[in-house]
């Protein structure tokens, strides 16, 4: 047997070149943000310096990247750095959309409130007697409030899970329909933008309901004006219809519904979710239904993305495949004079 031909074997097996979970799509939808945000901030003269900053963020994630390159290619090494690409990743979506977001506001097409306003009396809604209700439980806005609150956990959860089990195709789906999701969301808003129900009512009848997460009306109200403006002020969730929590809310169980005790924890988190998507973030009911049929759209147009990707471009493993000893030697022809004595 020649040692020297199953090192060398060995070692080729080992180094087999990655692939990261980010798919082609995905990241042209992303540079496809950033553009837009871009375009339209100089062609309207708008300016965002409290731009979130994610310098330190991206020299972190490839510094330990390169510090990973070191260690030995094992699965959880494999899947810290799985997880490094995916989280840089939905933060860069996530900062490229908020530009793009608040700059196509500054287009000042006409605001929807009525319209949305109508059609949740047409399906017979009442969204002053739902918040009313919900003020009067302290519990309820609680469990709401909370739930709402968990977006950012709910976002990265799908990563952190399809990483650690292995399921990068999956991953590479649901970053692509979150980026898909994300783009939609923000050019639908822009075009039919609104400023939430808390427009149409005094939000100091209320007792313990603040809608922290609603629409910001003075950050609207600034950005639909005429002429140069430099916004120094935090950057918010300035989208209304749809919602994006409500995207989320369906979205992360949808990823994730193969892993049955993450998904049943899921389905009560998220219908909380929904739940104070109206309140909390003063979304009318037709943002949350809109926001729901988005995840649907965009999981299912993901999927089919990847599919048309992978038989257009040829994937390779992206980890490592170490083929066992006994295997390589099996398959490896030896000649008489290579046998050892």
């Amino acid at each position: 047997m020649n040692i020297n031909l199953l090192a060398r074997q060995y070692c080729s097996a080992t180094l087999a070149p990655r692939i990261s979970p980010i798919s082609r799509s995905a990241t042209v939808l992303t540079f496809g943000l950033l553009a837009i945000g871009v375009i339209s901030s100089i062609a309207t003269k708008f300016t965002l310096t409290s731009f979130p900053n994610i310098i330190l963020l991206v020299i972190g994630i490839v510094v330990l990247d390169v510090l990973i390159q070191l260690l030995p290619k094992i699965r959880i090494v494999e899947t810290a750095q799985t997880i490094l690409y995916g989280v840089l990743y939905l933060v860069t979506t996530c900062v490229c959309g908020v530009l793009a977001a608040y700059a196509m506001q500054r287009f000042a097409f006409p605001l929807q409130d009525q319209n949305l306003a109508n059609a949740d009396i047409a399906l017979g809604l009442n969204w002053l007697g739902y918040a009313h209700w919900v003020d009067k439980h302290v519990l309820i806005q609680t469990i709401f409030h909370s739930a709402y609150d968990s977006i950012s956990a709910q976002i990265a959860i799908p990563v952190i899970v399809l990483a650690f089990s292995n399921r990068l195709d999956e991953l590479r789906v649901y970053l692509l329909a979150f980026a898909l999701a994300l783009s939609v969301t923000i050019i639908i808003s822009a075009i039919m933008p609104a400023a939430g129900p808390i427009s149409l009512i005094d939000p100091g009848s209320f007792n313990i309901l603040r809608f922290t997460g609603a629409t910001p009306i003075d950050h609207l109200t600034r950005l639909r004006e005429a002429g140069p403006l430099v916004l120094s002020d935090f950057p918010g969730g300035i989208a209304t219809f749809p919602s994006f929590h409500a995207t989320i809310a369906i979205l992360t169980p949808l990823t994730l519904r193969s892993h049955p005790r993450i998904l049943i924890a899921l389905l009560f988190v998220d219908a909380a979710m929904l739940g104070g998507t109206v309140t909390e973030g003063a979304h009318y009911f037709t943002d949350v239904f809109a926001g729901i049929c988005m995840a649907f759209f965009a999981h299912s147009l993901a999927r089919r993305i990847i599919r048309l990707e992978d038989r257009s471009f040829p994937r390779h493993s992206n980890h490592p495949t170490t083929v066992p000893i006994r295997q390589l030697a099996k398959a490896a022809p030896v000649r008489a004079d290579q046998r050892l004595a």
